[in-house]
């Protein structure tokens, strides 16, 4: 008798997540509609979500400030608020995936009114955000081609510069040619998080680098 086949552990995880959120962001988009250097939106799956930021959990506080290129429909985002009551910022460049975001935000709002006007949601291109002295923390899940993650690089570098600081940078799924950029610009291995599949697959991971020092106290 041929088995039926039912919904997996990781349907009933996102289901879980998504209903306690108030959002929807479990659909895969393949829709491009600008050009081959940015990818299609696939959300971080929560469990993966939960490793990478259980390694940040000893740094990161309600006054930090994540900002996630290529948000899509802003899963990380609130995710993230809601753990960490943290301020969070997403970047989209696709107008519809930006304003599914917003839906998200207004759903959201309703469940956690004390925090959610902490999210800040940008339609643009990642390699024009203009990095604010407040961002700590960025992440990005494979979104774009390295020539724009090279820019957004640079853009935080030179933030760092002018306004001294400690920040992260979170790489799920990296890419071999992205972590080597990371050691030429000289930021610091930090901490890699295992996801769960991490067995089977060696990609399935995030990898956190640290950039930068605190300002020296007076």
């Amino acid at each position: 008798m041929k088995k039926k086949k039912g919904k997996t552990p990781k349907y009933f995880e996102n289901h879980k997540y998504e209903h306690f959120l108030g959002i929807e962001s479990t659909e895969i988009v393949y829709n491009n509609r600008y050009n081959d250097d940015y990818f299609r939106y696939e959300p971080t799956s929560y469990s993966g979500l939960i490793c990478a930021f259980d390694a940040l959990e000893d740094v990161l506080t309600r006054y930090d400030r994540l900002v996630d290129f290529g948000c899509g429909k802003g899963r990380v985002l609130f995710y993230v608020n809601q753990r960490f009551q943290c301020e969070v910022c997403g970047i989209e460049v696709d107008e519809d995936l930006y304003e599914l975001a917003l839906d998200n935000r207004a759903y959201y709002n309703t469940r956690f009114r004390d925090t959610s006007d902490h999210i800040e949601i940008i339609n643009g291109k990642a390699e024009e955000y203009d990095v604010q002295p407040e961002d700590n923390v960025f992440y990005f899940f494979n979104p774009f081609e390295i020539n724009i993650f090279e820019q957004v690089i640079a853009h935080i570098m030179e933030s760092v510069q002018e306004h001294p600081r400690r920040v992260f940078v979170m790489m799920y799924y990296p890419k071999e040619e992205y972590l080597e950029l990371m050691k030429r610009k000289h930021f610091k291995f930090y901490r890699m998080a295992k996801l769960p599949t991490y067995e089977m697959d060696w990609d399935e991971k995030v990898v956190i680098f640290e950039y930068g020092q605190p300002p020296a106290k007076c």
